[in-house]
């Protein structure tokens, strides 16, 4: 990873070649890092001097290479508590921390999916050549219903591999899923059909009953917490922005 950032001397060790790094490829411009904190304190330590100092030495090299980049950087946990655990030094932290965005997480944010979804289709397409143009509802279903614990990069994992399966079909199902997705949703497909099969008033989907569960549920913490939207997602686990777009998307009368 040093090598990648900030380039190498020939001879600096064994199939060395002069190559510039990341930063001096990005001079001039911007350079995304992403997941900082998986990097070791040591690499953190060197990357904290090139921003303060606004120069790199390549590996093997013995100058000085002046360079002007504005740097964005990522990470995937909540920063102090990678700082309280050592897997990011807090000097580097304020020293990138001028402008701050938090991304919530895929699971907050399903209405992002239908357009995560046609990104990847699209980028993948592209690279394999293919022309698929969507997800059928089931796995569009599964998708609104998944907790999505690796985020965005999982949803464009699924869609890579379910695409390596496609031959000459237009369309993602459950059979081009991992085998995991495969057996929830074949699971999931069984509880709704003795679901609607014994009461003909339940949804006639997997979406709907999970909304409506969902409704009753933060429905009843709602009347708990006597319509306190702080407390309620306090209790929930959720933040309160997140709790009042669950509110308005579930049509709940405070």
């Amino acid at each position: 990873m040093e090598s990648l950032l900030f380039g190498t001397n020939r001879g600096a060790f064994t199939g060395a070649i002069d190559k510039s790094g990341l930063f001096e490829e990005a001079n001039g411009g911007t350079l995304l890092l992403d997941e900082i904190n998986s990097l070791s304190p040591i690499l953190q330590a060197k990357l904290l001097r090139a921003i303060q100092e606004k120069t790199i030495r390549r590996i093997g090299g013995t100058h000085e290479k002046e360079i002007d980049v504005r740097i964005i950087a990522t990470i995937n946990e909540d920063p102090f508590e990678a700082i309280a655990h050592n897997r990011l030094r807090e000097d580097l932290y304020y020293r990138l921390s001028v402008v701050t965005l938090c991304l919530p997480p895929l699971r907050e944010r399903k209405e992002d999916i239908p357009a995560l979804v046609q990104h990847f289709i699209e980028k993948y397409n592209t690279q394999f050549g293919l022309n698929v143009t969507d997800v059928d509802v089931n796995v569009r279903e599964f998708f609104y219903a998944y907790d999505w614990p690796g985020n965005v990069r999982e949803l464009e994992h699924i869609i890579e591999g379910s695409m390596n399966l496609i031959e000459d079909e237009t369309i993602i199902t459950a059979f081009h899923l991992p085998t995991r997705f495969r057996e929830r949703i074949k699971t999931e497909f069984n509880m709704q059909h003795a679901l609607t099969t014994h009461n003909t008033d339940a949804p006639k989907t997997l979406k709907h009953t999970i909304e409506k569960m969902e409704k009753n549920y933060i429905n009843q913490i709602l009347k708990e917490n006597h319509g306190n939207i702080s407390q309620a997602a306090k209790f929930l686990g959720l933040s309160r922005q997140n709790l009042q777009y669950r509110i308005k998307k579930l049509h709940l009368h405070i």
